[in-house]
């Protein structure tokens, strides 16, 4: 049954990794509104401990010792002082705010918030936008809003001046009948001033219809302005058109020169024919891919590439947010990584691949563990050890500069074998021969301190070295193998913007030079290499929106497309070829 009571904040939400000691026993989130246990002073929020007492006993859960909701106990203002000068995000930051506030004015900030939803006020609309977009939305997108028609006070006052003409007409004849009855009264006096009056009588008619026939006139005019002012607006339209036709063919042709360019530059297209050819990772006897995990999700499923259809396997045992996945001896592994209920992980879970996943088969727990409980980090397989870099590591509240192997094979011991120049995190490692070569991440939890920078760990030699950097700072990418050369996918760059941008870097040379742009732009995606293609899952896109969208890049055709949806939205989810 769901909890009437708020759980405490996630840590996912504040700027720095929160103390151990300032979280609820209960919930495990960061205490809002604490309270203590009166006797041993054990921490909870008052929601979390509220709902215990209330269904479970009236004991303490930590210590049971006896407790009620009256008997609970403000915790020390030195606690209250640390919580309240925390830095946290907005509530609606999966709308798009990106403030830091004091906890203490999170309240205050979320009512006056510009990213506060609201349904916008056109009757006939109901659409939920954000505050701040909500006068511009029911004023200029909003297709129930009210238009201005610029004609209708020209048309207006012609109306109204017709219709003064006509009760001015109708003046005229109401007079004229009175004469008319008047000398039809006397007729006795002066039959000749009758015929005499009668005949001013049918002038006056004449005239009015005369009138009447101008009126008729000035409708038709004014019916022809209106044509003419329409038949203009269509002429502007076909013009627009032919505009954006031509814009249409100069994009083309420049696309066309682009191409010309990157094939003649330093042989790009022909080594990536080559390429093509078999020299990819992955193989072309695999044929599934396998995705698992992400934030929010424990989900796993597959996708059969040649059939082109999504089938769901057993979920794992927690979502494993930012963790990192292999294949070994026949198994899929899933490596550490952030659960909602359980927080970061150090161990390893399996599944059995072979010949092909299906639902009958589960998860099982693998021996070896990581070097400390991490996510965000990175790892290659190689020969028969498991290379870790970077990453958080929860055990110690820091940002991980750190590269350890973990033996994965008994008796699985873990050793730290060397340090990169700076800690890194979101970051991506491709195993080349005996190197591996780690690339971009950040170095803290601001965007701003993205890397663009390139490593290459020799690991016979356990030497790191520097190569030439990307062509811009990058973070929460993705990354695939391809020959000799590392493709880079999407990302965030140091405005935590989403990108759609794609790098092909060459692992020998340090060269590198753009790809066509993907059709999303994504954060946090997945990649994999399967037959000639790129494929890119999932992710997040410009609007905080999670994807599960899946594209894929064709080196033969040197195009884009889209491939079928995964059955979830997923982002830090991991991908691997089966």
């Amino acid at each position: 049954m769901a909890s009437n009571y708020p759980l405490g904040y996630d840590d996912e939400r504040f700027e720095s990794i929160v103390n151990q000691n300032f979280h609820c026993l209960i919930c495990y989130n960061v205490l809002k509104d604490p309270v203590v246990c009166r006797r041993n002073e054990h921490h909870f929020c008052r929601g979390c401990i509220t709902e215990h007492l209330q269904r479970n006993s009236h004991t303490c859960p930590t210590c049971a010792d006896e407790l009620s909701v009256e008997t609970l106990q403000d915790v020390p203002r030195i606690v209250k002082n640390y919580l309240n000068e925390l830095s946290i995000r907005c509530d609606h930051y999966d709308r798009g705010c990106r403030e830091l506030v004091q906890l203490q004015n999170l309240k205050r900030h979320v009512v006056e918030c510009g990213f506060t939803p609201v349904v916008c006020g056109n009757q006939g609309c109901g659409e939920t936008i954000s505050k701040r977009d909500r006068t511009y939305h029911e004023s200029e997108l909003c297709q129930f809003r009210k238009l201005k028609c610029h004609n209708c006070g020209e048309i207006s006052t012609m109306m109204a001046g017709m219709k003064t003409e006509v009760a001015n007409l109708n003046t005229n004849i109401n007079t004229n009948q009175a004469d008319t009855r008047t000398k039809l009264a006397n007729t006795n006096t002066n039959m000749a001033n009758i015929r005499t009056e009668i005949a001013d009588v049918k002038t006056k008619m004449e005239n009015t219809n005369t009138k009447l026939e101008n009126m008729n006139t000035k409708m038709a005019n004014l019916h022809a302005k209106v044509e003419a002012k329409f038949e203009a607006m269509n002429n502007e339209v076909r013009e627009v058109k032919i505009s954006l036709n031509e814009v249409k063919d100069g994009f083309d042709h420049l696309k066309e020169t682009v191409l010309e360019k990157i094939e003649s530059k330093e042989r790009k297209q022909e080594e990536i024919t080559r390429d093509v050819s078999g020299t990819a990772s992955g193989g072309r006897e695999n044929q599934h891919i396998f995705v698992a995990g992400g934030v929010e999700t424990n989900l796993v499923e597959i996708f059969n590439y040649r059939q082109r259809l999504w089938s769901l396997l057993k979920p794992m045992p927690g979502n494993h947010r930012s963790a990192s996945s292999f294949v070994y001896n026949n198994h899929v592994t899933v490596a550490g990584g952030w659960g909602r209920d359980s927080g970061a992980v150090d161990n390893m879970i399996q599944m059995n691949i072979h010949p092909v996943p299906d639902l009958s088969i589960n998860w099982s727990d693998f021996a070896a563990k990581l070097p400390a409980k991490l996510r965000a980090h990175s790892s290659v397989v190689y020969k028969d050890s498991l290379l870790v870099t970077g990453g958080i590591n929860a055990d110690q509240h820091v940002y991980s500069d750190c590269i350890h192997e973990v033996q994965l094979k008994p008796p699985y011991t873990v050793k730290l074998v060397s340090k990169m120049p700076e800690p890194r995190v979101h970051h991506s490692t491709v195993l080349c021969d005996d190197s591996i070569l780690i690339i971009g991440g950040r170095e803290s939890q601001h965007y701003e301190n993205n890397l663009s920078s390139v490593l290459r760990y020799d690991i016979k030699k356990n030497e790191c070295q520097q190569l030439p950097a990307l062509p811009y700072p990058v973070s929460e990418m993705a990354t695939v193998k391809w020959a000799e050369n590392v493709v880079i996918i999407g990302g965030a760059d140091k405005d935590d913007k989403a990108l759609n941008n794609v790098i092909i870097y060459n692992m020998k040379t340090g060269n590198s030079h753009m790809l066509p742009p993907m059709l999303h732009k994504r954060i946090g995606c997945m990649a994999v290499v399967i037959e000639n293609t790129i494929v890119v899952l999932g992710g997040i896109d410009e609007r905080v929106n999670v994807l599960k969208s899946v594209e894929g890049f064709n080196f033969g055709r040197f195009s884009w497309e889209e491939l079928p949806d995964m059955k979830e939205t997923r982002w830090f989810a991991t991908a691997v070829v089966v």
